[in-house]
Parts: C-alpha cells; structure tokens; sequence
C-alpha cells in the first residue's frame, strides 16, 4: 500500500528512476488550509460539497492529489476537496469509518480485506497502482533455489508481505525460506545492510540503496509477482452511504483519476506533476522521479481487474487477490473471520471506472 511506500519520503530525489534503470539492468494527520496538508483551492467554489479524502501525502502523488492539484481536472469534480493525511490503511479506514472523510486513495490488501472481514461499509471503485516493491538478493544467490534456508526481511504484515508469500509460495519454499517482518522499509533495508538477514523485500528507495553499493541483484518486483497471480493493488475506496448520495461526484472523481494519469504519462507530465507536489509539500525533483516510478495500473487494463471476460465480479482480479488476502490475514492473526465470495463481491463496484469508460474518460 501506498503508506508504507518510502517512494513517498522525500529523501532520496531520484532514486526511483535509477533504481528503475538498475532494476532492469538486473533481470516495487489532521487537515488544514496549508499546501503541505493537502487541502486545495482547485475545484472550489461557494456551495459545492466538500469531498473529504484520506490520502497518503508523499512524493509518490496519487489520484487525488493530481486532481486537486489541477484546475482543468478539479474543475470537473463538484466538490471542494480536502484532503487529509493518513498514516497507514488501517488507520484511514478506521478513520473514514468513524466519519473524518468518506474516500480514501492508496490503500491497498490488507487493510481493504480486513474492513471488508469486520463489516465496513465501503466499495472499491477505482485500482490505483502496485506495490513498487522488490526481492533484492547478494549476487552470491544465483537462482531461486538457493534461497532454501535462507532469511528475508519485509514490511510485517503489509501488502508487501502478502506479495512475499506469495511469491514464495510459487517457487515450493514455503518451508524452507524464513520470512521476518520489520517495523518499516527502512529497518528492512538497514538489516540486511548489516548482514542480519540474507535478503529483502523492500520498497523502491531501499532497494535502491542496497543496489547501488553493489554485490546484490533484484531476484522480483511487485508487478512480476502480481503476474503470478498474487497482486496487491492500491485502490480507492468510498463509503457506501456516500457513493450512494453523491453518485455523481464520485463518477466524475474517477473520470478525473483516468484523466489525470493519462496527464502524468502525457507531454505535460511534469508540470501536473509540480502542480501535485506543491499542493502536498514535496519538492517537485522528488514528485517527478517517484511518480513517473509508481507502477500505476493503466486505464486500458483498469476494467479487467474489477470483473472477468464474462463480466462477472465474483471471477475477477481483485476479488481473487482480496480471497488470498483474507487467507494472509487469517494465518496472521489479524481476522477472526474470513468473508464469503458473495461478501467480498458485494464491496467491489465496477460502475463507476464502467462508465468513465464508457464517456472515453480513458483517453
């Protein structure tokens, strides 16, 4: 998920675009007037609704901070935008369920599925991006195999963990590798800098460090493992009582979602780009390098995550990744319950990206 994502510190300027480069080279608060807190001008107006959104303020921006951020996108949302940080999924979605705001952006599996286990009453309308995580390994490592033994550290209990064991899973080490969870990417990282464990799987800026000293190669990234059939996806959110009273600020929130990555993939990347980075206090060198880095899902493939072929939610994409998080969760601790098919369908809404598909929102 987006939260735990160190794309969006602001420390390492440009180390998602060369990790990028390296990576293929080797074979993923309370809310005020001020820019930093995210509430924006944009789209504002005497009378128009407040759309209040959690989000996770970073460099790496997301839907809502591009919108907000740009007037010719703002402009087509009825609503005044305010935008609230948050400090992780979980607590954002306690935090939309007790009443702060009624959208969250960037949240991703887990703390989805486990709202979903203990009966919060929001849709998924909208997949954002994967996890720009990756497995880095020493290069004394030269084939999965070898990892039989071994020990690698993670994110404990995140969506990156999920991908891990996942991944894992796939390759008939379930047994064999130990997976040790760590407070932040950052104890990962600093862990195996240390030779306290023999890999990692961390976020883009930490791989980054490791990489770049040498002597170590990326083994799988998040995307890679998504193809495997254990995606974790970054998603947007919105309570059930809201979609259903302000259906059209929320259709045309997701058009604008469509509208604003086909801008930041456009020949004016970098000014939307700026735009967005002033609006949550990043610097824009930052912005730029993470988000054009953030592995977004594209508008072409937005609709085949939501349902299959047949038009059917129960078989689709996400439904099948939330059905492997429940399972995650469960063997974590972290549910009591695991939801039916039917539960966690009745939570997965394609109306919304069906319809901004269908008003050429993609292009």
């Amino acid at each position: 998920m987006r939260s735990h994502a160190p794309l969006r510190r602001l420390s390492l300027l440009t180390a998602a675009s060369t990790a990028l480069a390296l990576t293929a080279a080797c074979g993923s608060s309370d809310s005020s007037s001020s820019a930093a807190s995210g509430t924006s001008p944009a789209g504002s107006g005497g009378g128009k609704l407040t759309l209040g959104i959690g989000y996770f303020q970073g460099a790496a921006l997301g839907p809502e901070s591009i919108i907000s951020a740009n007037p010719e996108l703002a402009a087509k949302v009825p609503a005044t935008f305010k935008l609230t940080p948050m400090g992780s999924g979980v607590a954002g979605l306690a935090e939309l369920r007790g009443g702060a705001f009624p959208v969250a952006s960037g949240v991703g599996n887990p703390p989805v599925v486990g709202a979903i286990a203990t009966g919060t009453p929001i849709k998924v309308i909208y997949a954002e991006s994967f996890d720009a995580a990756q497995l880095v390994v020493p290069t004394s490592i030269k084939a999965d195999a070898d990892l039989a033994g071994k020990t690698i550290g993670d994110l404990n209990g995140s969506s990156e963990d999920f991908e891990l064991r996942g991944w894992i899973s796939t390759k008939g080490l379930t047994d064999k590798v130990k997976v040790v969870g760590f407070p932040s990417e950052a104890a990962a990282g600093a862990a195996y800098k240390a030779g306290k464990i023999d890999a990692a799987y961390v976020e883009l800026p930490q791989a980054y460090d490791i990489l770049k000293k040498g002597g170590a190669r990326t083994v799988v990234t998040a995307q890679q493992i998504a193809e495997l059939g254990f995606p974790s996806l970054n998603v947007l959110v919105v309570t059930e009582d809201f979609a259903s009273k302000h259906a059209d600020v929320v259709q045309s929130l997701v058009c604008q979602a469509m509208k604003g990555l086909t801008a930041v993939k456009g020949a004016n990347a970098e000014t939307v780009i700026t735009n967005g980075a002033k609006l949550v206090g990043a610097a824009p060198a930052d912005a730029i390098a993470a988000t054009k880095a953030l592995p977004f899902v594209s508008n072409e493939t937005q609709l085949s995550w939501f349902k299959d072929d047949g038009g059917d939610v129960s078989t689709g994409k996400i439904l099948k990744a939330y059905k492997l998080s429940a399972d995650f969760l469960k063997a974590q601790g972290r549910v009591q319950k695991i939801p039916t098919d039917a539960e966690i369908a009745s939570h997965i809404d394609p109306s919304f990206v069906e319809k901004a598909v269908a008003d050429g929102c993609d292009k």
